[in-house]
């Protein structure tokens, strides 16, 4: 994935990594092998159907595969850039061996960002299921509770001692790692759920 040049980067502290464009995308997610037990899959630890998404990579339905990620993953542009893969998914890849491992973390981020930049409707929301559930704190795994909690129908309220949602997301990543945008977007879906 290419990074902003060095000269810029010393003026601020925006986002590094620029992220794939569609072409390098497609490209990326062509080399996947498509294996039948998808070490990968194994290697993540919420179990995301990583073939599964990059072959809509490959075919250009990007929205799709964000789709297919968030049916495990409910901070998919968060996961796509601050997701340790290296030691997880992309580690058991079968390519890792050539050194030429799939760019698993890169090719979530492409798809989530092309998701959100397209402005899709949130999932629609489940049939109530008259429970309510309180969840504490709003870290990744308070926002990840409530949304799984929001798609079983119950009716959830997170509480937060601080100011914002996102606990060590918004105060304890630098935002030329992780972005405050891409937080608040994946708060605000979640929100979305109810």
């Amino acid at each position: 994935m290419p990074d902003r040049k060095v000269a810029e980067r010393l003026k601020d502290f925006s986002e590094v990594p620029l992220g794939f464009t569609s072409e390098q995308a497609r490209r990326e997610a062509a080399r996947c092998l498509q294996c039948a037990k998808a070490p990968c899959r194994d290697g993540c630890p919420v179990e995301i159907d990583i073939p599964g998404f990059i072959d809509l990579i490959r075919r250009g339905e990007y929205v799709a595969a964000a789709d297919r990620i968030l049916e495990t993953n409910s901070l998919p542009a968060v996961c796509g850039r601050v997701c340790p893969q290296e030691d997880q998914c992309e580690k058991v890849c079968v390519l890792a061996g050539s050194g030429r491992t799939i760019a698993i973390g890169a090719l979530e981020r492409f798809a989530a960002d092309r998701k959100y930049r397209r402005g899709t409707p949130a999932a629609a929301r489940p049939k109530a299921s008259g429970e309510k559930v309180a969840v504490i704190g709003s870290g990744p795994a308070g926002l990840t509770a409530a949304a799984d909690l929001a798609r079983m129908g119950h009716r959830v309220t997170v509480f937060e001692a601080l100011h914002e949602a996102g606990g060590v997301l918004s105060y304890g990543i630098p935002e030329f790692r992780l972005p405050k945008e891409i937080v608040r977007r994946e708060v605000e879906t979640v929100r979305s759920l109810g």
